[in-house]
């Protein structure tokens, strides 16, 4: 009698025990999983939201008065540069999938690209800052699907 009552004590400890680890296991797998999706929430809005404050920038910079195209050209660049873009996208890609890095990519080029027909002179309203526009519009939306899909994954 004495042997059952202490089998049975060790295999109910043992069970407890198990239970537990397992638990604690699953509990620290759905917190891992959350910090990633948090992380890569903030990664993905952080890049896209520094896209947009820098074509912003170019935007204003090309409004303003300059005293040369050359100038022009320099001050739009410069607010670029100081977007924060360039390191925003860098810290994305070190991360990111490839498909991710191609979209982020496609729509950093795109941006670029703004940057050099502003540069060149166009304003707002010219046909080659409105179609640069346009593909950095549909450049960016692209990446922005990808990247929902991406959370998604996570997500699960």
């Amino acid at each position: 009698m004495e042997w059952s009552s202490l089998v049975g004590t060790g295999l109910g400890a043992v069970l407890g025990v198990g239970a537990t680890l397992v638990g604690e296991h699953v509990r620290w797998r759905r917190t891992a999983r959350d910090s990633r999706l948090q992380d890569r929430r903030t990664l993905y809005v952080d890049c896209l939201v520094s896209f947009r404050r820098a074509h912003e920038a170019m935007r204003l910079a090309a409004d303003e008065e300059h005293a040369s195209p050359q100038a022009r050209a320099a001050r739009i660049r410069q607010v670029h540069q100081a977007s924060g873009c360039d390191e925003a996208r860098e810290r994305l890609i070190l991360t990111a999938s490839r498909e991710v890095a191609a979209a982020i990519d496609a729509s950093y080029t795109s941006l670029r690209q703004i940057r050099e027909v502003l540069a060149c002179g166009a304003t707002v309203p010219t046909p080659d800052y409105q179609a640069a526009r346009q593909a950095h519009r549909e450049a960016t939306e692209a990446a922005r699907s990808v990247l929902r899909r991406d959370l998604e994954s996570l997500d699960i």
